[in-house]
């Protein structure tokens, strides 16, 4: 189509997808969908290797979270999107919406992982993120077990050996998934997708979601059963090791917050956004801080493994590096929004690695 310079062709304005949670009385994992979502049917995600669909997968940026082989090996890709969290206090509750847009729209702000984090880079039009959790050449590769027993460190570095512009992920990659999870299910509860941990009760290798023909699922007979699960082609989010989320750290002042990979640490270059109030969360503090309007944490605690935030979010100031997700024990504590701590000397069995990509334009 060509356009006449002196026409009056005005684009159509971004289209915004948002989800709202009415916490003011009880505290339902489910909200309410709102703007152009407005109306949408809820997403129904495989059962085992069936089919599935989404009234997401034909639109964007959910559409193009495709797989690419590339230098980390097998990555999912990220376009940038625009976001607004709004905050309304209500008596002795709260309401909470979440909104995203597929283009710029005043108010709203770039996604986490694709906004200029000060490396150089400026604003990007799409990331990656590893499909699977790291194996023992921290590559994202099937069929392979997952590193483990390495401090936060020793992954960053590990990681970040692969090339200039490969890091392991961060809190920014936690609420960029988190965001579009939510949007697409308005609801807080992975379990819309499955339990996740692991079908065996023990770590298996990645690839366990490759057999399924849908990008979102489990490899149960049905959701209320432990599996393995994948969300938009990312595998294992809540599965077989939890992963070290870099770009963060805990100290007795709370939660600090690091955009710059160059200057992920254990324990320094953060910018502090609060204190978290550990437990099952049931409200979130929205940071004011310039380019960190994404970087929520819990300041309630009245939830459960049904209500609110069904994912434990752990916070001890003396305990400074975070992972998140779930492993192989089976337990409904885990999920997407699951965040404990350990301190930075610590390695485990049931902590792994993930790698995310900043590729300049």
């Amino acid at each position: 189509m060509i356009l006449n310079p002196h026409s009056n062709y005005t684009p159509p304005p971004p289209k915004i997808y948002g989800v709202e949670w009415d916490w003011t009385s009880s505290g339902p994992t489910k909200g309410v969908r709102t703007d152009d979502a407005a109306g949408f049917l809820d997403p129904s995600p495989a059962v085992s290797s069936g089919t599935g669909s989404s009234p997401f997968d034909n639109l964007y940026p959910w559409k193009d979270m495709v797989r690419e082989e590339r230098t980390g090996g097998t990555m999912v890709k990220e376009p940038k999107f625009w976001y607004k969290w709004t905050r309304t206090p209500s008596g002795s509750g709260v309401k909470l919406k979440l909104q995203i847009a597929d283009g710029p729209v005043e108010g709203f702000h770039v996604d986490p992982v694709n906004m200029d984090r000060g490396d150089g880079l400026g604003e990007l039009d799409f990331s990656y993120i590893g499909r699977y959790h790291c194996g023992s050449d921290y590559k994202s590769s099937t069929n392979v077990a997952q590193k483990v027993n390495i401090t936060r460190s020793t992954a960053r570095s590990g990681i970040h050996n692969l090339g200039s512009y490969i890091w392991q992920i961060d809190f920014a990659q936690f609420w960029y998934i988190g965001m579009l999870f939510l949007v697409e299910f308005a609801d807080w509860n992975g379990e819309r997708i499955g339990r996740g941990c692991s079908a065996s009760g023990s770590k298996e290798n990645n690839g366990r979601t490759d057999a399924m023909q849908y990008h979102t699922g489990t490899t149960a007979a049905n959701r209320n059963s432990y599996g393995f699960t994948q969300y938009r082609n990312v595998e294992g989010w809540w599965d077989n090791v939890y992963d070290w989320l870099d770009g963060c750290y805990y100290n007795n002042n709370g939660l600090n917050v690091i955009k710059n990979p160059n200057q992920f640490s254990d324990s320094a270059n953060g910018v502090l956004v609060g204190k978290p109030v550990g437990g099952y969360p049931s409200d979130f503090t929205i940071p004011t801080q310039d380019g960190l309007e994404w970087a929520l944490f819990p300041c309630a605690a009245a939830g459960s493994t049904a209500t609110y935030v069904p994912d434990y979010w752990g916070f001890n100031g003396r305990f400074s590096c975070l992972f998140h997700g779930g492993y192989y024990s089976q337990n409904q504590n885990h999920g997407p929004f699951y965040i404990s701590y350990f301190y930075a000397s610590n390695r485990n069995a049931f902590i792994g690695c993930r790698l995310q990509e900043r590729p300049p334009k």
